[in-house]
């Protein structure tokens, strides 16, 4: 009787180049896919945005003049200023302000200024005498960047 092994064995011998070589080339493409997708995930450049006016007034306050339900449904502006790590402007970032009932938007312009006006009638209830909106910025490159107090509505009696 003779004994088979792995080396004595031609059969176990004829297969084993094959399978070695279609290994070797699946794991080649699955290593250049992961080396390929690892080269497109760029880390995100930080930016900053802040409201530099609010009404022609510096600061990032707005305030209503009346006591109980305010509604602010005179026109208001509010000038924000985006800038990336560096604190040079960020041009084309997407600028939003949202809270308290309104939202406005605005693209920034080459020195990265973004202008709001009236934000869609921003109200403070009648047990209320401040209130914030929160401030969402996006632009292509950039990590998105958010204030939630970035604007502050007060009442003033």
């Amino acid at each position: 009787m003779r004994k088979k092994g792995f080396l004595n064995d031609e059969d176990g011998v004829e297969g084993l180049p094959v399978r070695l070589i279609v290994v070797l080339v699946i794991g080649v493409i699955a290593l250049a896919a992961m080396v390929s997708a690892l080269n497109g995930f760029k880390p995100q450049k930080t930016m900053s945005a802040s409201v530099i006016e609010v009404s022609g007034k510096e600061g990032n306050m707005l305030t209503i003049e009346q006591a109980g339900f305010g509604k602010v449904n005179r026109t208001w502006t509010c000038k924000v200023k985006v800038t990336d790590a560096n604190g040079d402007p960020v041009d084309g970032a997407s600028v939003v302000m949202y809270g308290m009932g309104g939202a406005g938007s605005d693209k920034t312009n080459k020195t990265g200024g973004a202008y709001l006006t009236k934000t869609n009638d921003v109200v403070l209830n009648s047990n209320q005498n401040s209130g914030y909106m929160t401030m969402e910025v996006t632009a292509p490159g950039y990590s998105t960047y958010k204030n939630e107090n970035a604007l502050v509505v007060v009442r003033a009696d």
